[in-house]
């Protein structure tokens, strides 16, 4: 019996996934099998994992590499039987099993992970490519532009990142159609005080800021250029405090800043700091960029909290972005689309791959610990390419007493010509339009090209205007 779970294996993150952690997820779930066949739910659950590390094979190739290591069992299922087993199992094992894995894991005072005793932490919400079947098309919907509807539907993903380790503290998925407002108001239930929350002008509303700011969690969020909150009271740094409420309110407050001859309204609203800053970038050859940037904060101590130091810190949220381009480019594939043609498959092959992505992270981020090094100079890239010879060889698929875990990644991870520099100059990337529509057309992004060696200033800007229209 014991060769049937032999091929329940990930390599040397067996270590952190064991089989312990998936019966347990497969009984709370109610999948465990009422008998023992060819393809047990725990091995399934470790295909599907697989799934995620060889995401340009098929199934018959997934299956290859977890058997192909000396002494595994000559098991030899088809391609059918295997999406049979997929289907058996269902996605209700790899949300149990996400939800074991996901949390912070920056250590107290890690570098890039706190700003003056808050954690710093960043969501953003992305959509993930899935196979174009008839099932899928009704449940996701496709995305649509001004060039037209999207050739595949997409499922919403909207991720609560830790800055400085790219750690998923949790994650929701949903249909195209599901706004990013409603995933990110789920997302609150993972913010905790003393976290300081930062995101880009996808989140906006009140009641979005509402929800995040009743958990206790600190917010440094970017404000639209639309958006231009009355100066309630002006401080000296520059920086102002004004107040974001609901539709009901905004008149009644905006008409009181105008005058300010009676007493303030009584209204509801979270009380917010607003920082105006022009961000100036100089290149090497002396050429010079300015945008303005707009942000509020709920840190309303300016003395504790100063302005320039927040604005620059607002550039942690990319980290964000940098997240979703380790999950979606390294680990799955540029341009990959997910394999599955059921909805639920399809969420199950997500979660896989979630689950695949955060343990790596937890892989290098321990080992940068350890070695006493920025986690940020850990090659993700690196810390997969291991694991999947790991899981291909069968190596390090239980603990050695008394050993770290996982010594042939941390190994591999830590060799000094895999790290990155301790010290990388910045580098600016201005957005551009990476797949148009035609070769041939007229890109007029082509000419922005990624700036090296740029220097950044923040400026901050004294507000003057008190008669600004209020907007939510």
């Amino acid at each position: 019996m014991e060769r049937a779970f032999a091929a329940g294996h990930l390599g040397e993150l067996t270590q952190v996934i064991p089989p312990s952690l998936v019966d347990a997820v497969l009984a709370a779930t109610g999948r465990v099998q009422s008998r023992v066949r060819k393809l047990p739910s725990r091995v399934v659950v470790y295909f599907v994992l697989a799934m995620a590390l060889f995401g340009e094979c098929g199934y018959r190739g997934v299956w290859a590499a977890l058997v192909a290591a000396p002494g595994m069992p000559d098991v030899d299922p088809s391609a059918a039987a295997l999406r049979q087993a997929r289907r058996r199992l269902g996605s209700a094992p790899l949300f149990a099993l996400f939800d074991q894995v996901k949390g912070t894991i920056a250590v107290e005072d890690a570098a890039g992970s706190w700003w003056r005793g808050l954690r710093t932490v960043a969501w953003d919400s992305t959509g993930i490519l899935v196979a174009d079947s008839e099932a899928n098309r009704s449940y996701c919907g496709r995305p649509s532009g001004r060039n037209g509807v999207g050739g595949f539907p997409m499922i919403r993903l909207s991720a609560l990142v830790e800055c400085g380790t790219r750690a998923l503290i949790d994650a929701v998925l949903g249909p195209w159609t599901q706004s990013e407002e409603s995933q990110c108001t789920v997302l609150c239930r993972a913010l905790r005080p003393g976290m300081l929350l930062l995101a880009d002008r996808g989140s906006k509303g009140f009641a979005l800021a509402r929800s995040a700011a009743a958990t206790g969690a600190q917010l440094l969020w970017r404000m639209s250029a639309d958006l231009q909150p009355p100066v309630l009271h002006a401080l000296p740094d520059g920086t102002y405090l004004s107040m974001s409420t609901g539709t009901n309110e905004r008149d009644r407050l905006r008409r009181w800043s105008r005058h300010k001859r009676t007493a303030p309204p009584q209204i509801a609203g979270v009380a917010i700091r607003v920082i105006e800053a022009a961000v100036t970038v100089r290149a090497a050859d002396g050429t010079t960029a300015t945008t303005p940037l707009r942000l509020f904060t709920t840190l309303l101590d300016h003395h504790r909290y100063p302005a320039a130091e927040l604005a620059e810190l607002y550039h942690r949220r990319w980290q964000a972005e940098t997240a979703y381009y380790g999950l979606k480019i390294t680990l799955r594939g540029s341009d990959r689309v997910l394999r599955s043609h059921h909805t639920d498959d399809a969420r199950q092959e997500l979660l896989g791959l979630l689950v695949v992505y955060q343990v790596a992270r937890q892989i290098a981020v321990d080992a940068a610990v350890h070695a006493g090094i920025d986690p940020s100079r850990v090659s993700l890239a690196v810390t997969i390419r291991t694991a999947r010879h790991t899981v291909i060889t069968a190596i390090g698929t239980t603990a050695r007493q008394g050993c770290q875990l996982t010594p042939v990644i941390r190994h591999a991870v830590l060799h000094p010509r895999e790290l990155a520099p301790p010290h990388r100059p910045t580098r600016i990337l201005p957005r551009r339009v990476k797949r148009p529509i035609s070769t041939f057309a007229y890109n007029v992004t082509r000419k922005n090209t990624p700036i090296t060696n740029a220097k950044i200033a923040f400026t901050i800007t004294t507000a003057t205007d008190r008669t600004r229209r209020w907007r939510t």
